[in-house]
């Protein structure tokens, strides 16, 4: 067979071929190996972007069943805003009597009380009769059982003060000392010890307090009626509150939360803090500008000269951990579990990570119920000890806990650092010092302002919600320490 000679041409085309494929490779083999990178970079992309939506997809779930509880439902529309423009009513313009309550009838007076002058003056003086004027003035009233012996639905009592002039000294005085200024007519001490119950202890709005007043005595009271009278006994209970509070911050154990409290002047800003003494139903509440550490320091007494010094039950929030806090902290349990729980059971956790989170969480549970039996036993130093020495090892075991190939969510990775983080001396300080492992003490004192704040969606003014953190506070205290003779123990407490 013979072989055909190639050309010096042909030759040279043939490797001008092979230079460019050699060029074209060595460029495409290159491509590959960037290609490939860039495949394991978007792979590792992929992955964590479907972590965070699984992560996001779980507080989605919670979210939904914080708004709309258990059963999901949508949000009720709303009116637009121009169409409720159009049926706008518009400002109605008061007169200055329409600020005053009007004088009653005769046929409503129950009791008239005459306050004549003084025989003499202050600076021993006389009054000139013949000038002295008569003056009435009226005080509006509602019965308490505890306080009034017979019941009327509505006590209206008319006073005739005499009012003259001193021949001596020339000052002006008034029969019993009455105040002649102000308002002819002013409601009596039993409305606001009945308001401030309301408001305080059942957690009624103004509106409520006001329809509750007319419908049961017949008694028109507006809203700002109502905020000052929760204004005057807040500076008349002031002392009450600072001694309530003394007695909070002497006791050994306390426990404190905080809620959300708007307060319109602050731009709907705000927090509600509780402090509660684990061993009376004493409980103090603050209602303050932020939720800053600055506040959980005036909570705690920090600048007083008897702060608190004993032990703190709360949750892991980083003002109540501070180490500049005096006394030692206790972390509640039963924050921790919820998290796990909720994990547990949350509908939208990834299926092949509900093994490892179910696994985890019944050792939790565990944990958790264990501890709870042994704060039930009678209080043995020397049997604490090695059941805290015992339940801190399986904490310690259960935190590190090595992660399937599955992966866990993030919430689970956040608990773990929190309980490694918190330590035998913040999780177990209970067994040690026999006192609560969970905080749901405070969690239902909180309750009530929750409720209240869905009724009247917070306060309007600082200075408002200073009165109501002390009407509250004292209320709650009486209603709980004394509910016999209540309204008798509010009264003496001016």
């Amino acid at each position: 067979m013979s072989r055909t000679k190639l050309t010096d041409q042909e030759v040279a085309a043939r490797m001008v071929e092979l230079r460019n494929l050699r060029t074209l490779h060595a460029r495409d083999r290159k491509q590959i190996v960037e290609l490939k990178a860039e495949n394991r970079e978007l792979r590792q992309l992929l992955t964590q972007a479907l972590e965070k939506i699984n992560t996001q997809s779980i507080q989605i779930a919670e979210l939904q069943t914080m708004v709309f509880g258990k059963k999901k439902r949508p949000p009720a529309g709303g009116t637009p805003a121009a169409t409720l423009s159009l049926f706008a009513v518009p400002k109605h313009i008061r007169s200055k009597n329409s600020y005053r309550r009007p004088l009653p009838p005769a046929s409503a007076v129950t009791k008239e009380v005459a306050l004549p002058l003084p025989d003499t003056c202050a600076c021993g003086g006389s009054f000139n009769q013949r000038r002295a004027t008569l003056h009435e003035r009226y005080v509006e009233d509602i019965p308490l059982s505890e306080l009034t012996s017979d019941y009327q639905a509505k006590l209206v009592t008319k006073y005739v003060v005499e009012r003259g002039v001193c021949l001596t000294c020339g000052k002006t005085a008034a029969g019993g000392g009455k105040d002649l200024g102000g308002q002819a007519v002013t409601l009596g001490p039993n409305v606001r010890l009945l308001v401030c119950h309301l408001i305080g202890v059942v957690g009624l709005s103004y509106a409520q307090v006001t329809n509750l007043l007319l419908s049961l005595h017949g008694l028109a009271v507006s809203g700002g009626e109502i905020a000052a009278m929760l204004q005057s006994q807040h500076q008349e209970w002031i002392p009450a509150y600072n001694h309530l509070k003394a007695d909070i911050r002497a006791a050994p154990v306390v426990h404190a939360d905080e809620t959300p409290w708007p307060i319109q002047a602050n731009d709907q800003r705000g927090q509600a803090w509780v402090l509660a003494d684990a061993s009376s139903p004493k409980v103090c509440f603050a209602l303050e500008q932020s939720r800053g550490a600055i506040q959980a320091q005036k909570l705690f007494g920090q600048d007083t000269d008897h702060p608190f010094m004993g032990i703190r039950v709360t949750d892991d929030y980083a003002a109540y951990r501070s180490e500049s806090l005096p006394g030692a902290q206790q972390l509640c349990w039963a924050h921790l579990y919820r998290v796990i729980r909720d994990l547990r059971y949350n509908a939208n956790l990834p299926r092949e990570q509900l093994p490892y989170v179910s696994e985890w969480y019944t050792s939790f549970a565990g944990i958790y119920e264990d501890l709870r039996t042994y704060l039930k036993a009678p209080y043995d130093e020397v049997v604490r000890t090695t059941q805290t020495r015992a339940l801190w090892e399986r904490t310690q075991g259960l935190a590190g806990q090595p992660v399937p190939n599955s992966g866990e969510p993030d919430k689970l990775t956040k608990l773990k650092a929190q309980l490694q983080r918190a330590g035998k001396n913040r999780l177990f300080v209970c067994l040690a010092k026999d006192t609560p492992c969970d905080n749901n003490r405070a969690e239902r004192d909180l309750r009530q302002l929750v409720l209240k704040r869905k009724r009247s969606l917070g306060s309007k003014s600082e200075r408002g919600a200073q009165a109501l953190a002390t009407v509250l506070s004292l209320c709650t205290t009486t209603w709980r320490t004394a509910p016999q003779g209540y309204f008798k123990t509010l009264a003496e407490l001016g």
